[in-house]
Order: structure tokens, then C-alpha cells, then sequence
């Protein structure tokens, strides 16, 4: 089952992959964010649940993805750089996980979802 954005925010509860779902699902393949508190307040209280690079792992594990799933991915990527800035600088194994997911993106012939993430503004 798939959780939606409502059923997240009025069920009691609801599991690390149902949240990077939704997350996921908040961007669209331009990059706009459709529910911008989920995915703010997602990323800000994750490692009450799950350490910051096992939740990077998790979005680099769904590379074998169709295009505009690993674009909506690289935004997410984006906004949690630009966000929470402190967290990569404080964390390299977190700048690591990502700085690996660019370069395979890259690597592949992905440069524009590539382009998106940008480590050196941290």
C-alpha cells in the first residue's frame, strides 16, 4: 500500500518508507514541492528514526529508476542540501553517500539530474 501525503498526516503513524515515499513523491520532475512542511519536517526529525546516511543509502538504493523518479530524487536531494546545510558539513559519511550518488548519476550519463545536487554550497 502506498501512503499518501493526507493518510501520513492523519494516520498515528507511519513507517521510514512510507515517509521517503512521500517525500519523493512531493517534487515534481521540475523540481516544485507540493507539500513543502511533510518533507521539511521529514528531514528534520529523521534521525530520531534513522541515522542520516542510512536514510541517504535508502535514496540511492532506488537509482534503477525510471528517469522522472531519479529526478524527483535529486530534488529531494537538493532541498535537503539547501535546507539543512549544517547536517552535510557535520556528517561526511552523509556527504559521502550523496557525492557517490552524483558522481554514478554522472557516470551513467545523467549530468542534468547530476547538475542538481550541489555538495559545494555546503
Amino acid at each position: 500500500r502506498t501512503a499518501t501525503m493526507e493518510s501520513i498526516l492523519s494516520e498515528q503513524s507511519a513507517t521510514v518508507d512510507e515517509l521517503v515515499e512521500a517525500c519523493i513523491k512531493a517534487f515534481d520532475e521540475k523540481g516544485t514541492l507540493k507539500d513543502a512542511s511533510l518533507v521539511r519536517m521529514f528531514l528534520m526529525m529523521h534521525p530520531w528514526y534513522i541515522p542520516s546516511a542510512d536514510l541517504a543509502k535508502k535514496l540511492v538504493l532506488k537509482y534503477p529508476s525510471p528517469l522522472s523518479r531519479r529526478t524527483k530524487i535529486c530534488h529531494l536531494f537538493k532541498y535537503w542540501i539547501s535546507e539543512f546545510p549544517a547536517e552535510f558539513n557535520l556528517n561526511p559519511e552523509l556527504a559521502d553517500q550523496i557525492k557517490d550518488y552524483k558522481d554514478l548519476l554522472t557516470t551513467e550519463g545523467n549530468e542534468r539530474q547530476s547538475q542538481l545536487i550541489d555538495l559545494d554550497s555546503v
